[in-house]
Order: C-alpha cells, then sequence, then structure tokens
C-alpha cells in the first residue's frame, strides 16, 4: 500500500492505494476462480447429455436431475456475475493505482 497526499491545487483527497502487485494476484484469483466455474457448467453439459440419452423413458427419472441441473447452473450464472463484476471493480482499481503511482 501507499499513500498518496492531498493537492489542493488540483483538488485531489488524500488517498490509501494498494500495489499494483496486489491488485493483479486479486484478479488473477478471480480468473481461477472463474474457470473454476465454468468447469463446473461444462461438467453439467456431460450430465445434460447423458440425460438427453434417457430422455424418451421414464421422465419421473430424469426430470428431478434435469430440475437440479438448471437450478445449479443458475446458481453458477450468478457466481460468473459476481465475480465479472469483482473483476471490473479490481481492473478500474487497478487502473487508479497505475496512476497515482505514474507508471
Amino acid at each position: 500500500m501507499f499513500f498518496r497526499n492531498y493537492s489542493t491545487y488540483e483538488g485531489e483527497p488524500a488517498r490509501l492505494y494498494r500495489s499494483p502487485k496486489r491488485i493483479r494476484e486479486d484478479i488473477l484469483d478471480i480468473k481461477t476462480r472463474i474457470d473454476t466455474v465454468n468447469a463446473q457448467l461444462n461438467v453439467r453439459d456431460v450430465l445434460a447429455s447423458v440425460l438427453d440419452g434417457t430422455v424418451g423413458t421414464e421422465p419421473e427419472r430424469w426430470i428431478p436431475t434435469l430440475v437440479d441441473l438448471v437450478a445449479e447452473a443458475e446458481e453458477a450464472l450468478s457466481e460468473l456475475k459476481s465475480l465479472k463484476e469483482s473483476l471490473d471493480i479490481l481492473s478500474e482499481e487497478l487502473e487508479d493505482s497505475v496512476w497515482a503511482l505514474g507508471i
């Protein structure tokens, strides 16, 4: 972290910035989490295709599984949206930090 003093001339308040290195580490962590969620969605695709072969027989067996797959996919989508928002915020923070350091 580094501190940037205020500037009455430019109208900037005093600020505390995290280092670009630390912000990039957080961005990489989020990208890893996004990859994990995407992998989970791919597993659901495989399960859905397995169910595809049984669709013509005994719906009471495959419909509950399909409902569960849809619910899990919706949760994964919600998590992906949240991770994207976090990634956007970190990107903005990185830009601010790089600007403040004059890099």
